[in-house]
């Protein structure tokens, strides 16, 4: 692969967010990447795998909530990311906070397995879970213990919000990548966020460097603790949401 540390430095400093990041932290984050995307040549991990694809929509389109995730990261802070997939945003919040409790979930046992081998290409700590948010969202072990949690790419918002508010303990902190098209569920989500006991505290607007497109990341506090019988069985989010 031939991605390396100037080019991650450069297209992070033509956003404005080098001050996230360390020199080791980019290159821990170029070392993750490239093995990533060398076992992405035998195991469907991402399909952007060009150069300027990697750096736009997986480096920046994480980068980008970094400003805005970084005043919810309180000393000793648990994160998760939520259907991690080929580890990104995950890592990149490692890379900018390597004190960061972080953990990486996926339902898919080879995507989380190659997750785990990539990072051994780095000095980060975390801890990488294969099982479905419905069941982690039962379990006692895992339920609500979370500070915040961040899902990319992972289904429409009515579910994200299923899926993630009873893992985040209340007070915690849910953000969600969104499209401008998928935006138009979020006025469609009240009775969602008033049945977990959640409410949107902002909605923030960006553009990939070289798209004129808008995306938004959409930030939920978790107000209570989720009502007993949430989530659902598997595949109840997906197939009947809550409207």
């Amino acid at each position: 692969m031939s991605l390396n540390t100037k080019d991650f430095q450069e297209a992070i400093e033509k956003a404005g967010l080098l001050s996230y990041f360390t020199n080791e932290g980019l290159s821990a984050l170029v070392d993750y990447t490239n093995k990533m995307l060398s076992i992405n040549e035998t195991l469907n991990l991402t399909r952007w795998t060009k150069d300027e694809d990697v750096l736009r929509f997986h480096l920046l389109d994480s980068a980008y909530s970094l400003p805005l995730i970084k005043p919810f990261l309180k000393k000793d802070a648990s994160w998760l990311d939520l259907g991690t997939g080929c580890g990104y945003p995950g890592v990149v919040l490692l890379a900018a906070f390597p004190e960061l409790e972080l953990s990486l979930m996926d339902s898919v046992g080879k995507k989380i397995k190659a997750v785990e081998e990539s990072l051994l290409e780095t000095q980060w700590k975390t801890r990488c879970l294969t099982g479905r948010a419905e069941e982690f969202g039962k379990n006692p072990q895992y339920r609500e213990t979370w500070d915040g949690v961040v899902a990319r790419a992972v289904a429409d918002f009515p579910v994200v919000l299923e899926y993630g508010l009873p893992l985040l303990k209340p007070g915690g902190y849910l953000v969600n990548w969104m499209t401008e098209a998928q935006m138009k569920t979020v006025d469609k989500s009240q009775t969602v966020l008033s049945v977990l006991n959640a409410k949107i505290v902002k909605t923030s607007p960006y553009s990939l460097l070289g798209s004129d497109q808008t995306r938004w990341y959409v930030l939920v506090e978790k107000l209570g603790k989720t009502p007993e019988g949430y989530p659902r069985p598997i595949g109840k989010a997906t197939k009947h949401p809550i409207q």
